[in-house]
């Protein structure tokens, strides 16, 4: 009888055991199968994406050691459409080709068809005399004084690209026109300034297309 007892409460310890042992082994399994999907997503959302750093373009920089301040004058208007049209007939002629909107004071805005850039003065009196004796220019035409500043739109390490830029402005009416600076440095620049203050206007219109431009010397 006494063994019967005995049998009967070491029974009764052993299934509360038992219960937990089972009831642990599942907990932890429950606990495992929740972590592992949580460290999975965790290490998808940490991995780089090499494409979208392939496209970021490094920015172009360089130091200057030529200036061009000197330009042919080849017309000057207070119309913009005037000026636009004798640009395209001198375009196909002499390559680069632009307009400066200039601010001249008491004479308002003004619109010059301008062509070139040269280091002196001089360079730039000998090809307008080749081009006076070529008749591809007026006799009206001259070179003035020295116009060092311009309005600096891009600059790009590819002529490709600057060209692109030159395209889009023009077909919004913004005659700009892409200077080599070096192998390798294309700038794209709108006007020939001989100061700050009166490239104002063509500067305000720039900005007003959402660019950023800055005025430096070209």
């Amino acid at each position: 009888m006494k063994r019967l007892i005995l049998v009967g409460i070491l029974s009764l310890v052993a299934i509360p055991l038992w219960a937990d042992f089972g009831l642990s082994n599942m907990v932890t399994k429950e606990i495992h199968r929740s972590v592992v999907p949580a460290e999975s997503t965790m290490n998808t959302m940490e991995q780089p994406v090499p494409e979208a750093q392939d496209k970021v373009e490094q920015p172009v920089s360089y130091t200057k050691t030529a200036y061009y301040p000197y330009t042919i004058h080849i017309s000057s208007w207070q119309s913009q459409q005037e000026a636009l049209l004798q640009y395209k007939g001198k375009r196909s002629l002499l390559g680069t080709v632009f307009i400066t909107k200039i601010d001249l004071g008491a004479s308002g805005i003004w619109y010059r068809v301008d062509y070139g850039v040269f280091p002196t003065i001089k360079d730039a009196v000998e090809r307008l005399r080749e081009l006076r004796v070529k008749k591809i220019i007026s006799e009206g035409a001259f070179v003035g004084g020295s116009v060092p500043y311009s309005i600096e739109v891009g600059m790009y390490g590819s002529e490709d690209k600057a060209l692109s830029l030159y395209k889009e402005l023009e077909d919004k009416g913004v005659i700009t026109y892409v200077m080599k600076e070096s192998e390798g440095l294309y700038r794209v620049l709108a006007g020939a300034y001989p100061d700050t203050k009166s490239a104002s206007p063509a500067y305000n219109d720039l900005m007003a297309l959402g660019l950023t431009p800055t005025i430096k010397k070209r």
